[in-house]
């Protein structure tokens, strides 16, 4: 089993909540959680670096799972995973607005499910996870300035979120078309990093929690950091592999 997996478990189910999570564990899969509806879900997401999300259909609420979905999925966008104790005939075109990656219902199997987590993260790592809303325009049009700026995709270097905005750095070339009179700078996004990203083509990834980068403007690669147009990016702890997973790489002898 892949390690260094880390997934936000959405279950009201105490019991049955821990069940999972000892199992998972056992696996090698780190459990945030567990969450027992949205507000609980967005406080993990927002202070950790979630992988994938394993959500119940069917919580107590006020919100159910697929709004939950919904909601996390603005902050970072990560395979969503469903499960439910009942089949969610009436549910089927909601559903398919979080894009899941896969749908289980209980009781898990846990062999299955590991495989399945497996699968998701090595397509979303591929850029092969589906998302129909994916811009394939050069251009992205930004909430920025009072209202949006064209931005060219392949011009933008890295974000960083920050709340419900985000940091957008661009290359210091096109920044300056944009804003000629000004200082180079990062450009405030009045919309949360999620709401970007998945907008983004298969080149952007996620390298932590708060950071998207552009592997096309990757210039070197270290242990514990990366340079983007000479910008130094720290490498979190544990992607150090994943990324050079997504990258193509010439080993050394």
């Amino acid at each position: 089993m892949e390690s260094g997996i880390t997934l936000l478990l959405v279950e009201d189910d105490s019991f049955f909540a821990e069940n999972i999570k000892q199992s998972l564990t056992k696996e090698g899969i780190t459990v945030l959680g567990a969450a027992k509806n949205l507000k609980e879900s967005v406080k993990i997401i927002q202070q950790n670096f979630v992988d994938i999300a394993l959500i119940d259909i069917e919580l107590d609420g006020p919100e159910d799972g697929i709004t939950t979905a919904l909601e996390l999925l603005k902050i970072n966008w990560i395979p969503i995973i469903y499960m439910t104790g009942h089949t969610p005939l009436k549910l089927r075109e909601s559903i398919k607005n979080t894009h899941p990656a896969a749908f289980f219902e209980k009781p898990l199997r846990i062999s299955e499910l590991v495989v399945q987590i497996e699968i998701a993260l090595h397509n979303f790592n591929a850029g092969n996870f589906p998302n129909f809303q994916q811009n394939q325009s050069d251009y992205l049009f930004l909430p920025a300035d009072k209202g949006h700026i064209g931005v060219k995709v392949k011009e933008i270097l890295y974000i960083e979120a920050n709340g419900n905005y985000s940091k957008l750095f661009l290359s210091k070339e096109f920044f300056l078309e944009l804003y000629p009179q000004k200082a180079y700078t990062f450009i405030f996004i009045s919309s949360p990093m999620g709401n970007v990203l998945r907008e983004l083509p298969f080149y952007f990834y996620k390298l932590s929690r708060s950071v998207v980068i552009n592997l096309h403007q990757l210039s070197k690669i270290e242990t514990n950091r990366l340079f983007i147009k000479n910008e130094e990016i720290p490498i979190p702890e544990g992607r150090h592999k994943a990324l050079m997973e997504r990258l193509a790489v010439v080993k050394s002898s």
